[in-house]
């Protein structure tokens, strides 16, 4: 198939390109597969925005109803799949859940201190009343390291609130039983901790619900709820699952158009009402990158492509750079300005006057940069042809050049001033991926290149540099990425010192 040129004869119409052609700033003839992709080996890679040929939505549809399939395959082996596909708008069917089995120890350890908690048996709807303060105030201390982008302050006090679950003035029932969840781990209490999947099986049953919900914030409670869930999985090991939740995380942002908020160029035409200040307006802006975070940082660490990014969709996201949390209410977003192509200018070093500076910004920006680099890092084969390789190599020299700016201004996390241990703790996720960046991309080349192995080995350096200058305090818990990332790091040194 082909697309209609524009009047000037071989010229495809502005925005018209596939994807891979423009992020890679090749000249695309329009077709499906384009040449330059197919001559590249990389048709699966080839997707447009339009109609006529296979879109984000539907890459994403097949993506959750490939992992139901596979998660009712491993808890049903015996059973037929169900017929029915789940809408990419609603990624969860509303008449039915799945039981979910205990899981499998995690990985990872959680060490909370926590005033002792006894948890009724048959607690399963809501903890007791005297309990909730505890779990709550457990989970926010560490809820931004799980992907928590509601304001804390707003969100406790409708948690603590003296009215029914399900009453409007209070969190959506999924976001409070996933918090619970949450909670639950963080304690650090094995009589706790064994409840888990209890909690877990009302957690996935009321957020699979959690749309057809008449509750009045159901659509980013919900996707709150699925990013935990996510994070939750990921962090206990269950992979798959974690992927199941993220990809639905990412379905519900994109149907909500989180990835328009304050366009410039689009009017946003999801489900969501128009924000009431500008508090819940930063929620929206902290809920979209919080899902390109997670969508990022766990493809490369799993070895995966991501849900989204991928297919290159920098033109679409017109959402700015996030603020720190608190500072939404301050004022600090002038209620007139709009936003066009944020990722876009980004990584074509295109100035701007928004200039993402705040913590949780800088580590969008490392999440996007290590994927990138990730993901040009699979284009590379020894075999190239000659153009092929020339266009590899220019696409490396400018993004290594990019990211080594980006190096270069990131606040050491212990040189930041009046910063909160959310605050540091993302820089330290920040430092970390944005050096894991440099450690893919000259891994490529580290066996026969004595520059390249050098650069390698002081940016993996530089990961483990970054855990010894910040008080051990802030670190009881944080991201589970970086468990895969420090890692890495550690068992790549003596390999080569």
């Amino acid at each position: 198939t082909s697309r209609p040129a524009s009047p000037d004869r071989g010229k495809l119409q502005r925005g018209a390109a596939c994807y891979s052609c423009r992020r890679r700033k090749r000249k695309c003839d329009g077709n499906w597969p384009c040449s330059q992709c197919s001559h590249l080996n990389i048709e699966d890679e080839c997707e447009y925005a339009d109609a006529g040929k296979r879109a984000i939505a539907p890459i994403l549809q097949q993506n959750i109803n490939d992992l139901e399939h596979r998660i009712h395959d491993l808890e049903h082996p015996h059973r037929p799949r169900p017929e029915r596909a789940l809408p990419v708008r609603q990624p969860y069917s509303t008449s039915t859940s799945r039981t979910v089995s205990p899981h499998p120890e995690s990985r990872f350890s959680f060490n909370l201190p926590c005033k002792s908690l006894r948890l009724p048996a048959g607690a399963v709807s809501e903890p007791p009343k005297e309990m909730i303060e505890q779990l709550i105030d457990s989970f926010l201390a560490y809820s931004s390291e799980v992907g928590f982008f509601l304001n804390s302050s707003r969100f406790r006090q409708s948690a603590l609130l003296p009215l029914p679950l399900g009453h409007y003035s209070r969190p959506a029932p999924a976001l409070l039983a996933t918090v619970y969840l949450w909670a639950l781990r963080l304690s650090g209490q094995l009589n706790l901790i064994a409840q888990e999947p209890v909690f877990l099986a009302r957690a996935l049953s009321l957020t699979s619900k959690g749309l057809s919900d008449p509750h009045p914030h159901r659509v980013m409670h919900t996707l709150q709820a699925e990013v935990l869930l996510s994070y939750f999985f990921f962090a206990a090991g269950r992979v798959l699952e974690g992927k199941y939740h993220s990809a639905a995380a990412v379905s519900l942002g994109l149907s909500s158009s989180l990835h328009l908020v304050r366009s410039q160029n689009h009017v946003a035409s999801g489900t969501l009402a128009p924000a009431v200040d500008d508090t819940e307006e930063g929620e929206r802006i902290h809920a979209w990158w919080t899902v390109m975070v997670m969508d990022k940082c766990w493809a490369v660490g799993l070895g995966e492509m991501p849900s989204f990014a991928h297919r290159d969709s920098l033109a679409m996201v017109d959402t700015p750079w996030p603020l720190e949390s608190d500072d939404y209410g301050k004022g600090y977003l002038s209620p007139s300005t709009r936003y066009s192509h944020t990722i876009e200018k980004f990584v074509d070093s295109v100035p701007t006057s928004d200039t993402g500076m705040t913590t949780v910004a800088m580590l969008a920006k490392a999440s996007i940069l290590w994927q990138r680099a990730d993901d040009l890092a699979r284009t590379w084969q020894s075999e190239m042809l000659a153009e092929a390789a020339a266009l590899f190599r220019a696409e490396f020299v400018r993004l290594d050049a990019l990211i080594d700016r980006f190096r270069d201004a990131l606040v050491p996390p212990n040189q930041i001033s009046n910063p909160t241990p959310a605050m540091t703790r993302a820089l330290v996720v920040a430092h970390s991926i944005a050096h894991s960046a440099t450690v893919r991309l000259h891994g490529l080349f580290s066996q026969t290149d004595v520059l390249a192995r050098r650069k390698r080995l002081a940016a993996a350096r530089s990961v483990l540099g970054i855990i010894a200058a910040v008080p051990l305090r802030h670190f009881k818990y944080i991201n589970p990425i970086m468990g895969v990332r420090w890692s890495s790091s550690y068992i790549l040194l003596p390999r080569l010192t």
